[in-house]
């Protein structure tokens, strides 16, 4: 009796060429998903803002004290661009920083993304025990690649209310407020 092997799989040549058309495809996919991917970032830092704004207006009321929110730099100082962190705490000493004695409410570090504070020329956004906001203002987030020209905003009134800028129809526009969502 003679037995006859079959092997039935895939040469090393075959396997090569298949990597080879799938890394091509991949490289081509990724490129196409980039502008997604950056969207999704502004829109996941513009929540995180919004949630820490909230945070911040539930705070002061409870604490009934006057708390700050503000982007801060390396040493804990209130600025008005592309801060490291996002910070919610009393500013005692009115000095426009975090110090070591002050209650620090909330810790957020920020992405990589050009992010703004507008508030009533401050560089920060201050909550009363009323729940109201002693700025009004809003902080726009934007991509650092130029090619995509997509930004969302925070919206904050005196009243206290937060609401997110929306752009349904893909003009650039905010469609509650009419304004131009600016990135430049």
């Amino acid at each position: 009796m003679s037995s006859i092997n079959h092997y039935h799989g895939v040469s090393l040549i075959e396997l090569l060429l298949s990597l080879a058309i799938l890394a091509v495809v991949a490289s081509l996919a990724s490129s196409s998903f980039s502008p997604l991917i950056i969207r999704h970032s502004i829109n996941l830092q513009v929540g995180e803002l919004r949630r820490t704004l909230e945070l911040a207006r539930s705070l002061a009321v409870q604490q009934n004290k006057t708390l700050k929110v503000c982007m801060a730099d390396a040493a804990a100082s209130c600025v008005r661009e592309n801060g490291q962190r996002l910070m919610v705490f009393s500013d005692d000493n009115n000095n426009h920083q975090h110090d070591l004695e002050e209650t620090l409410y909330r810790d957020v570090l920020l992405s990589p993304l050009v992010i703004k504070l507008s508030a009533s020329g401050r560089a920060y956004i201050r909550f009363k025990a009323t729940g109201e906001a002693m700025d009004s203002g809003n902080f726009l987030v934007c991509s650092n690649d130029q090619s995509v020209d997509y930004g969302r905003q925070t919206i904050i009134y005196h009243s206290g209310r937060i609401r997110l800028s929306r752009d349904t129809n893909g003009d650039g526009y905010d469609d509650k407020g009419g304004k131009k969502i600016a990135c430049d």
